[in-house]
């Protein structure tokens, strides 16, 4: 372990002994009737829920209304949760010198589906990972076969405000494996899941995931099968679970694991204010910022994180992280159901007393 992380470590635990407050108990445990109760009343077929506190073994939770049929070695859909393991790929390649944060990415790879080239030319790694591509959301539904083909029009001028895009990440990806000449799951397994040990985690899908996957569930409780997606796109197609991601927060988000102090602290910086909607500026977008590809809930009136979190949602499976980095505390959780992120509140109000309005930020609305 670096001094970086003993000097955090030991931060922490001072902390924990000096201060007064709900979080220096150091025996934070959370009821799995309580969870599993939440679960039945969203009609959420499946969840799993990992929480980790400094120092502590992790505290894993299968709840939902199959929940008796559930093994924590169950597979869910990590969605936009792929976005964040993509970003901690993206800061070891600088780290290495492979790939610059401020270099165009018309450097590595090609423009042809752009239709503003000359905008095109501007766009960085740092702007896409912070969501200030300005890019649509996607440029058409990625799921369809249309979609590798399809024009890329810009909605706002490139860094000039927030914007979420996946379209932005996958152009983005697309330069990472010219320039590596390796495939995203081969750079995942080689920076993520093999360190991290992540051994059933995959941006592709696997064979053991004919029997681990889940089935996806509608508002209504409709099953929607397991979605089984062709080849492999840094915004959405992780497959993953509670633990094994737990591993990824606790490796690379609070520890910082394979990065150098300076890529460490860039990855977790703010650089853009997080107001979701340009039409709407919502009080829930006050103190929300996005890093390079974390998004973090900041200290009233200032940027300074009080929170780092992402949230995913492929429609039928929804899921949410949300990391205490001074406190070493964090949680995540999965579901298979449509109703999954009405929860959020609720497991953030019972994690850390408040919910900083993330579930409100998220919204039930499609991105612009």
């Amino acid at each position: 372990m670096r001094v970086r992380n003993i000097i955090y470590v030991l931060t922490v635990i001072l902390s924990t002994f000096s201060c007064t407050g709900r979080h220096n108990d150091t025996s934070i445990v959370i009821l799995p009737e309580t969870l599993v109760q939440l679960t039945e009343e969203h009609s959420i077929p499946s969840m799993q829920f990992t929480f980790y506190q400094v120092g502590k073994e992790y505290q894993t939770i299968l709840g939902g209304t199959d929940a008796a049929d559930r093994t924590e070695q169950d597979i869910y859909q990590a969605a936009s949760l792929s976005k964040v393991v993509f970003s901690y790929i993206v800061m070891r390649l600088a780290d290495e010198g492979i790939i610059g944060l401020d270099v165009p990415i018309c450097s590595y790879t090609g423009i042809e589906r752009f239709v503003d080239k000359k905008m095109a030319t501007r766009l960085t790694p740092r702007m896409i990972l912070s969501h200030t591509s300005g890019l649509y959301n996607w440029a058409y539904s990625p799921v369809a076969d249309e979609w590798s083909a399809s024009p890329i029009t810009f909605h706002f001028p490139a860094d000039s405000r927030f914007g979420y895009s996946g379209e932005a990440f996958s152009f983005l990806q697309r330069a990472v494996e010219d320039v590596t000449g390796e495939s995203l799951n081969q750079l995942a397994a080689r920076y993520v899941f093999e360190p991290f040990d992540m051994p059933l985690s995959s941006f592709e899908w696997r064979s053991e995931y004919d029997t681990l996957a889940l089935d996806g569930f509608t508002f209504d409780g409709q099953n929607t099968g397991k979605d089984e997606y062709f080849g492999s796109n840094c915004a959405y197609t992780l497959r993953t679970n509670s633990t094994e991601f737990m591993n990824f927060i606790v490796h690379a988000i609070l520890f910082g694991e394979g990065l150098s102090d300076s890529a460490y602290s860039a990855w977790l910086t703010p650089r853009s204010h997080a107001v979701r909607f340009a039409n709407e500026r919502r009080d829930c977008d006050k103190d929300m910022y996005w890093c390079l590809g974390v998004g973090s809930v900041c200290h009233e009136d200032t940027t300074v994180p009080d929170k780092y979190w992402h949230w995913g949602d492929n429609g039928t499976m929804k899921c949410l992280f949300v990391v205490d980095h001074d406190k070493g505390i964090a949680f995540d959780y999965f579901t298979n159901s449509a109703n999954g992120h009405d929860i959020s509140d609720e497991i953030c109000e019972m994690v850390f007393g408040e919910t900083y309005s993330i579930e409100e930020w998220i919204d039930n609305r499609d991105d612009e």
